[in-house]
């Protein structure tokens, strides 16, 4: 958890009233709960485009559905108020990271430039990694910042 300065945090606190503050953390910690249950979705996509052979189209489906619903999260947490270097906008940026790590999964997966005819391998890739990690572990700080808080 040393990947977040805590300074901005320090500032909203005392520039905002806990109320305030109190909802937008709710309102994330949410947006975090939901990225966190669609990352087994995500892994299995991943997986599934690094896989030798063509993948099945449904693939591409689902995968376009995984990157919408990161890129609305993401679009959802930047909506909050993100103070450069704060929790807020690490959390956001790692919710972009799952949308594009998806998304370049699939290009990759299904290439226009790719030959039908040619033979497919296959590709590795750690999945989500870190990252998804790092998300689990933000939506505990940020559910001990709420707790704080409210505490008063």
């Amino acid at each position: 958890m040393g990947l977040w300065r805590l300074g901005p945090r320090r500032k909203a606190r005392a520039a905002e009233p806990a109320g305030d503050l109190a909802g937008r953390l709710a309102a994330l910690i949410d947006l975090v709960d939901q990225g966190i249950r669609a990352q087994p979705n995500a892994e299995e996509t991943i997986a599934e485009c690094c896989r030798p052979g063509t993948p099945p189209a449904d693939v591409a489906r689902r995968g376009g559905r995984i990157v919408s619903e990161y890129a609305r999260l993401h679009r959802d947490a930047t909506d909050l108020g993100c103070a450069p270097g704060s929790l807020q906008e690490r959390v956001a940026e790692l919710l972009l990271y799952h949308a594009t790590t998806v998304e370049d999964c699939i290009r990759l997966a299904f290439s226009k430039f790719w030959s039908p005819h040619a033979p497919r391998h296959g590709h590795s890739h750690s999945g989500l990694g870190e990252p998804a990690r790092t998300l689990r572990e933000s939506r505990v700080a940020l559910q001990m910042w709420l707790d704080e808080v409210r505490a008063g």
